[in-house]
């Protein structure tokens, strides 16, 4: 899953040989399994709002750096809410994670909180908060990781290319001891002590992409303090986590199928584009048989990882789509077959990203576990499919490890249902991994905005956007199989 940071909008209308990975024990039962780590006695933090950035709100939360060490080092998370606009209809607060892992939560939060309707306006102070590790709560350190030189082709030279992808984890080990602190579990129990410090007597949460994972750790670690919880491009619990038994020489994406989500992605553009005739450039013939010669002639040159990285981030915005079907019209094609792709395109990933990531999803370790996945997932999605397989190859050999992360069960007991919103055609979190977390928690209700890019950034919908209003405020979450058209569609 490539989760980039995502602005959250509703529309009113890490190079030593790490350890085998071994395979996760099945999920006990909630009634069976012993209570995970909580706060553990930490002090709730004394927030003392001063102005900032306009009419927000910003404080610094003290949170210990270990909750197994409860009085021990601690850290600030930098915070920030825009109060209720109507004080007398005020329910509470509503926390947001914008994604990423790596979101600057408080920039985010200025940027979009205008964006948001009147209603959730006025009946929520709207807060977020850099998570631990990022922006301005007590960033990872890892000199010279933003200078690297590019780690090449896995394919080509495979044991170069892994020990290249590992400086990013050897520049960040330079953190310390924070770098095995910053799991989700983590997260979400800092979450918990900024529930306790607004004085809400339980949670209402949104969350986005990454984000939504925050919120399935949150809703298990304290299933009695969920208000209301939205899940807007969601993640699959379990294979964020540690896949299921039989995945575990299978990287995170892979068992997330996210080559399968671009690839379905991939033919809704070619099908808009012959819908939308001359106002789609790439339309002249059969897009799908063009978009063949194009990938078959970038194979054969070094382009290919240029391409699907230019594929790649179009997918994530249908807004995009006019511009990559110019691009495509403009590229040379071949009529004779691709040639094994051996120079893939990659994505590399931040700091921020990697500290969170590395921690939280097991990954094989092993260079042969990669390179024989590489040939199948390459023949089963010739266009996508190495993406997947490599792109958590920065995590081999990551030098933390966070005892404290959360691995299941994910159905324990809530008063009301969580809200799992997803786009039908989402590259990076599918349709079939949202209908998977809400089965894993046992209480979610999945909506489903009828369009394309990852979250409802994308595909902004009056009626999903009444939908989310109405549980927040109301805790009336839509029927099961409750679908909302986008208010726009691609070319128009």
């Amino acid at each position: 899953m490539k989760r980039v940071l995502l602005a959250a909008v509703l529309l009113a209308a890490a190079c030593s040989a790490p350890a085998a990975v071994s395979a996760p024990a099945p999920a006990p039962s909630p009634e069976t399994a012993p209570p995970a780590l909580g706060t553990n006695g930490a002090a709730v933090p004394a927030l003392r709002w001063t102005p900032c950035h306009g009419s927000f709100q910003c404080s610094g939360a003290a949170v210990p750096v270990s909750y197994r060490e409860p009085k021990g080092a601690s850290i600030t998370l930098s915070v920030i809410r825009l109060p209720a606009s109507d004080p007398g209809r005020r329910i509470g607060s509503l926390f947001f994670n914008f994604g990423g892992p790596g979101a600057d939560g408080v920039g985010e939060l200025t940027r979009f909180a205008a964006r948001y309707p009147a209603e959730l306006r006025a009946r929520f102070d709207l807060v977020s908060f850099d998570p631990r590790g990022i922006g301005g709560s007590s960033p990872v350190s890892c000199p010279g990781a933003d200078h690297l030189p590019p780690a090449g082709s896995p394919l080509r030279q495979p044991e170069e290319f892994f020990a290249a992808s590992a400086a990013t984890g050897r520049a960040c080990a330079a953190s310390g001891a924070l770098l095995s602190h910053l799991s989700t579990a983590n997260v979400a129990r800092d979450l918990e002590l900024l529930r306790q410090a607004v004085g809400d007597p339980s949670l209402n949460f949104y969350g986005y992409s990454y984000g939504t994972y925050l919120g399935g750790t949150y809703a298990n670690l304290f299933p009695d303090k969920v208000r209301a919880m939205t899940l807007d491009g969601t993640l699959d619990l379990v294979a964020n986590a540690t896949g299921k038994p039989g995945q575990e020489k299978q990287p995170v994406d892979v068992r997330a199928d996210v080559a399968g989500a671009q690839q379905r992605e991939l033919d809704q553009f070619f099908a808009a584009c012959t819908a939308a005739g001359p106002r789609c450039a790439f339309s002249g013939g059969d897009p799908k048989q063009r978009f063949a010669g194009v990938f078959a002639r970038a194979s054969r040159t070094t382009g290919v990882g240029s391409l699907m990285h230019t594929v790649d981030s179009a997918l994530y915005q249908s807004g995009r789509w006019k511009r990559l079907a110019q691009t495509l019209a403009a590229m040379p094609s071949d009529a004779a077959p691709a040639a094994p792709v051996l120079d893939p395109y990659v994505p590399t990933y931040s700091p921020g990203f990697l500290a969170v990531q590395c921690v939280d999803s097991d990954n094989p370790a092993s260079v042969a576990d990669y390179t024989a996945l590489a040939a199948r997932e390459s023949a089963r999605q010739p266009y996508f499919g190495l993406g997947s397989v490599f792109s958590m190859a920065q995590c081999v050999g990551w030098p933390a490890h966070d005892a404290d992360r959360y691995t299941g069960p994910w159905n324990r007991p809530r008063k009301n249902p969580v809200l799992v919103l997803n786009n039908r055609f989402d590259p990076a979190t599918p349709l079939h991994n949202a209908e998977a977390t809400a089965a894993e928690l046992g209480d979610g209700r999945v909506l489903v905005v009828e369009g394309y890019g990852h979250t409802s950034l994308d595909a902004p919908s009056a009626c999903a956007s009444a939908a989310v209003v109405k549980y927040l405020t109301e805790l009336n979450a839509p029927a099961a199989g409750t679908t909302c058209a986008p208010d726009a569609v691609p070319f128009s």
